[in-house]
């Protein structure tokens, strides 16, 4: 546990510009949001479905910009190649190439899927099944198991990250 003077914290923080403190802050954020995904990443590990390094990357940490805050999530990133990533990235991608979210799929399962039916000299031929994905849950046994100590782990966080910059700065 690391032990602060109030006063001298407050100081050093007046002491900074308004965009270094929130430098300060989202650092600290930063730190919390990591651990908080290597416990997401062992879960996921640990839920019985095949992952690997590209799999893994696909659970990401996202930190609030107006807000302070963060989130770790299995959602797509938003830009260019936006799914999560995949153990065989060639065979399991779209018609435009763009990976698919099975994390996503395998965070909440899916649904049995069929493919369609065709007609072959005036006769319906019914479509196969696809199968379905069983849930595994991995971010929700994740969300229980942080939630009760997240608060104190990003308090912690962010007096670390204060103490490493009055340090840099030649304070105590």
């Amino acid at each position: 546990m690391i032990e602060y003077d109030i006063d001298n914290l407050q100081a050093f923080l007046n002491e900074l510009s308004p965009k270094e403190r929130t430098k300060l802050f989202k650092a600290g954020f930063r730190k919390a949001a990591n651990k908080v995904r290597k416990v997401a990443v062992r879960n996921l590990r640990g839920s019985g479905i095949r992952s690997g390094k590209e799999l893994e990357k696909g659970i990401r940490r996202v930190l609030y910009r107006k807000k302070s805050g963060f989130r770790v999530t299995v959602g797509s990133a938003g830009k260019g190649n936006s799914r999560a990533g995949d153990v065989q990235a060639a065979h399991h991608t779209n018609r435009r190439g763009k990976k698919k979210p099975i994390l996503v799929w395998a965070e909440g399962g899916t649904a049995r899927r069929f493919v369609k039916g065709s007609y072959h000299k005036g006769k319906r031929h019914r479509g196969h099944s696809t199968g379905k994905m069983p849930a595994y849950g991995f971010m929700k046994k994740t969300r229980e198991e942080v939630l009760p100590t997240v608060e104190k782990e990003i308090k912690e966080s962010i007096i670390e990250t204060i103490h490493t910059k009055a340090r840099k700065y030649g304070g105590k």
